[in-house]
């Protein structure tokens, strides 16, 4: 391997590790949010849908 390439493999390593890390780091810190805004719980588009919950067509 070129050592251009073996720069760009520790680099897209390094990030998607980093991210990872970040990521386990801030759930670790803030694991759930406690409450959700208003209408935030809904499950998505079932406030415009007009048709009752649980129904598909």
């Amino acid at each position: 391997m070129t050592p251009v390439a073996i720069l760009f493999l520790a680099l897209s390593t390094a990030i998607v590790w980093g991210g990872l890390i970040a990521s386990a780091l801030f759930l670790g810190r803030r694991p759930e949010i406690p409450e959700y805004p208003r209408g935030g719980d809904e499950p998505l588009g079932a406030e415009n849908s007009g048709r009752p919950e649980g129904r598909e067509s």
